[in-house]
């Protein structure tokens, strides 16, 4: 719904006496009245008469709540409540990024061309979608697991041709579903715990976060252990969503002879996973290693020699230097902001920086001297370092690292602006888009230096970007004169 269709529904139900707190109550009412008066033959080849709709309406009143208006004006609140998209309309919906949406579409897609039961997990993350679900696949008995009882509730009655679960139940579910989409919250052995619930040829996906994948503990370990011995994985893509970096596995229904590694892309709003390295299946098995970099790196003949070579180690990355900069919680007041296109090669474009004001506490980002900001515009990796007495409030789709021990960011700038650095942020492609996230950037493996080369590195590029910003500035004041010459003035 647009933003003018929800106010016109806001202002409709107003008219037939349903404020706008009580508009998700109604549609509760409709979605499960429509269900249960149209079970019955009779209604559905002759219709209900809008009395009995009215007396029906009123056998909900303890769930729901007594509509008070009159019978025919109830039958406008039930045909409109039938028509608007529930979720727009329920109290405490949390966002879904549309990366969610675009891999929940895929997965829909995928639960059309499987069997007749369909579970969906982990569906508080992307309770906006569901409706949109369920219409796709209006054929399928499907069931939706949540975290919290009241949602459970409340999806029993908007989705009454449904079941919904709480996710405490699925351990005793006696359902064999042909497919799932789980969007896991609680870890990788509770994702793993959820294929009990799977028929024998069922497909399934996992998303997950990267680090409860990787979580370091026997329980997780074993879960591991169990997803690769059912040999079903078919692919395993490295996701970003929202800046942080997930884990999405896709299961077949049938064994596999290999499994495919890449990267989650999104075009023209949908999921695209574009494939880097194909393994045989008991490689993979053998490994016993789900660390997504060992893949991606491998999937490229450069890098696989840069690391056979000792040039750089897996071991020795990026955290060792450096940790990420972490939103903070900001006192009110006024802030120098930086927006992406500040960041140049030649370091911050102080004259693109603006400054707000605020008048609350929040949480924000700030980026002091010293710190390396990193963005992607125009397909391309942007690195500056912060110059020094200067504090800047980092806009959106950026990056900050910050210097620990005896690392500076000119180091870090130069190593990723550079051939070798720019091979690794290039295995974070999807196609021609970057998908970086700080975890992935924090694993890159790092060259190991002395403290007289990493001086001798940070002196380089401290003089060189000088050198460059004041050319580019020269540059730019060269062609604002030269139209004004070439307009006479």
């Amino acid at each position: 719904m647009t933003a003018n269709d929800i106010r016109d529904a806001i202002e409709t139900f107003a008219r037939y006496g349903v404020p706008k707190e009580r508009i998700f109550n109604e549609v509760m009412r409709a979605r499960y009245l429509d269900y249960v008066l149209f079970l019955n033959p009779t209604n559905v080849q002759y219709g209900i008469s809008i009395d009995d709709l009215y007396e029906n309406m009123k056998k909900t009143a303890d769930k729901l709540g007594l509509y008070e208006g009159d019978a025919d004006t109830y039958a406008k609140v039930y045909t409109l409540a039938l028509r608007v998209e529930p979720m727009v309309f329920a109290p405490d919906v949390p966002d879904a990024s549309e990366e969610i949406h675009e891999i929940l579409k895929s997965a829909v897609k995928k639960a059309s061309e499987a069997g007749n039961t369909i579970l969906f997990t982990g569906a508080d993350q992307y309770l906006p979608f569901l409706d949109e679900a369920f219409k796709e696949l209006g054929g399928k008995r499907i069931a939706v697991a949540v975290k919290e009882k009241a949602w459970k509730e409340r999806l029993q009655l908007v989705f009454p041709r449904g079941r919904a679960m709480v996710m405490d139940e699925l351990a005793d579910d006696t359902e064999r579903y042909d497919y799932i989409f789980d969007l896991e919250t609680e870890g990788v052995a509770h994702g793993a715990a959820v294929r009990h619930i799977l028929a024998d040829q069922g497909s399934m996906d996992l998303l997950l976060p990267y680090d409860d994948l990787q979580a370091d503990d026997e329980i997780a370990s074993q879960a591991r252990k169990n997803l690769a011995d059912t040999r079903k994985l078919a692919s395993y893509y490295d996701t970003e969503i929202e800046g942080k970096e997930f884990a999405f596995l896709r299961f077949a229904g049938k064994g596999q002879e290999q499994v495919t590694f890449g990267e989650s892309g999104f075009v023209d709003g949908e999921f695209f996973g574009y494939d880097q390295l194909k393994l045989p299946m008991d490689m993979f098995i053998e490994a016993e290693d789900w660390n997504y970099d060992l893949y991606a790196y491998n999937g490229d003949p450069t890098i696989q020699m840069l690391l056979s070579g000792n040039v750089v180690q897996v071991e020795h990355g990026v955290h060792q230097g450096f940790s990420q900069v972490l939103p903070t919680c900001q006192a009110p007041g006024k802030y120098i902001v930086l927006p992406q296109e500040a960041i140049a090669d030649s370091g911050i474009r102080e004259d693109l920086l603006t400054s707000i004001s605020t008048e609350a506490e929040g949480e924000a980002t700030l980026a002091n001297g010293g710190d390396l900001v990193l963005t992607v515009a125009e397909g391309k990796v942007h690195t500056a370092v912060v110059p020094q007495g200067l504090s800047l409030l980092l806009g959106d789709h950026i990056l900050a690292f910050r210097p620990k021990g005896i690392y500076s960011a000119e180091y870090l700038k130069l190593y990723l602006d550079g051939q070798v650095g720019q091979l690794f942020l290039d295995t974070m492609k999807a196609g021609e888009t970057y998908h970086l996230t700080a975890s992935r950037i924090l694993r890159i493996p790092m060259p190991k230096a002395s403290p007289e080369r990493i001086e001798m590195t940070t002196r380089l590029c401290k003089e060189t970007t000088k050198s460059l910003a004041a050319a580019e500035a020269a540059w730019r004041k060269a062609k604002r004169d030269g139209v004004g010459l070439m307009m006479g003035k």
